[in-house]
């Protein structure tokens, strides 16, 4: 195709597909697989696709023991829907959460997008049978799971990134780095050379949601190491920690983050969340604050961009989020001191609904560029897939059905000129 594929923003009803299937595929439809679970990611009320899978809805979403946050309609099941909704002649979608993943289910799949379910979530549920399933799975490029085993290491091991940004000159909360293993007193002692009033210690490799953490004054420590003895006999299976002085607000408040999302490798949209409120979020305001974040995450993005590949070349990630940490510094031009905190794949929450656009719509958008993109690599890679010459043809619909719909949208931009 000589035209770009790139997908114009529109508004959802006139991007449904309506392009002629092929004489001889009959009922054949480019199967996407969708790990979905995040029951925390809810999208914009009143957006959600009016024949939501009564299944799928996540029903027990308020009170003490809510299972989701927010509403029934989740950000990763939405997208799946609206992939289809776009093109219903090209696309069928595959829903599954972790525990339903099997080679066998993924064979079936043309290629599939993980939303929430990896090896760390499995880990992090006590679930270590189907870690290694997943993990055998992520491995194995003949399965055409997204994210790729070597990028999604990258990020989940973040000493690397973390270095890499470094070398960047990009700033990062100062740290030291462990990598075999944690010492207690080898440790304290490298925390009272850098003079750290407070420090925080977490595992630097398939840990979030704060687990593992250990904190407090490194005088009490001092005075007591036994705390310190008891975290690194309770943590002799993990090799990577990172350890970092305890970053306050003036107020004594843990920092705040502004939140940076990358769509398809361009900045799209950032969020405020505050530090110790979980109820403090909104779309970050525009000002030099935000601006100051955005070209922040955007450096710190070029270097996400070096490892992200699909079968071996270069590709913009689907999406990313680019923690940027903010402490009021008075001492600052901008009136704050601005740092890489963290970097995350798209298996984390989207916040979409403090998002400028309806995330479903943009991420289905994208989701159908980079799903065609990476099957006609896949497919040039001679990976093994179900019926390949059905899968070329139905890309060639869909490449034909963007190229007409680029040059509609083009047509109607440049006609007021073209009159003139």
């Amino acid at each position: 195709m000589v035209c770009s594929a790139s997908i114009i923003r529109q508004k959802p009803e006139n991007v449904r597909s309506k392009s002629s299937v092929p004489a001889g595929l009959g009922s054949f439809k480019i199967r996407i697989g969708i790990i979905h679970g995040k029951v925390f990611d809810p999208i914009k009320v009143g957006t959600q696709d009016r024949h939501y899978p009564e299944h799928l809805k996540i029903k027990n979403n308020t009170g003490p023991n809510a299972e989701g946050w927010g509403g029934q309609f989740m950000a990763d099941v939405s997208t799946g829907l609206k992939m289809m909704k776009l093109h219903p002649d090209i696309f069928h979608v595959d829903f599954m959460t972790m525990e339903k993943v099997t080679e066998k289910r993924l064979s079936r799949n043309h290629l599939t997008f993980n939303f929430w379910g990896d090896v760390s979530i499995a880990l992090m549920n006590n679930k270590p049978k189907l870690a290694r399933r997943l993990q055998k799975i992520q491995k194995n490029p003949n399965f055409r799971h997204h994210p790729v085993w070597d990028y999604y290491e990258w990020i989940l091991h973040k000493t690397r990134y973390m270095k890499a940004c470094e070398r960047a000159g990009i700033p990062m909360i100062d740290t030291i780095h462990l990598e075999k293993g944690f010492n207690a007193r080898e440790v304290l002692k490298k925390i009272v050379a850098k003079g750290w009033d407070k420090f925080f210690v977490k595992p630097a490799y398939m840990s979030f949601f704060g687990a593992g953490v250990i904190n407090g004054k490194t005088q009490d420590f001092i005075d007591n190491i036994g705390p310190l003895l008891q975290y690194e006999a309770e943590n002799k299976h993990q090799k990577e920690f990172l350890v970092q002085p305890y970053m306050l607000k003036p107020n004594g408040n843990v920092f705040d983050e502004i939140r940076n999302f990358f769509i398809d490798g361009e900045w799209a949209y950032s969020v405020y969340t505050d530090g110790v409120d979980y109820e403090g979020f909104w779309e970050q305001p525009e000002g030099k604050l935000k601006e100051a974040c955005k070209k922040l995450a955007i450096q710190t993005m070029e270097e996400v961009k070096k490892v992200h590949k699909w079968e071996g070349k270069r590709m913009n990630s689907l999406l990313n989020r680019i923690d940027i940490g903010i402490i009021p510094d008075k001492s600052k031009k901008l009136g704050y001191r601005i740092f890489v905190n963290e970097i995350e794949p798209q298996i984390t929450t989207w916040l979409g609904r403090y998002c400028p656009f309806v995330i479903q719509d943009r991420m289905a958008e994208v989701c159908v560029k980079q799903a065609s993109e990476m099957l006609k690599r896949s497919l040039a890679a001679k990976r093994k897939m179900p019926s390949p010459q059905k899968v070329r043809q139905l890309l060639e619909v869909l490449d034909a059905w963007m190229c007409l719909n680029l040059n509609s949208v083009c047509k109607d931009v440049l006609e007021p000129y073209l009159s003139v």
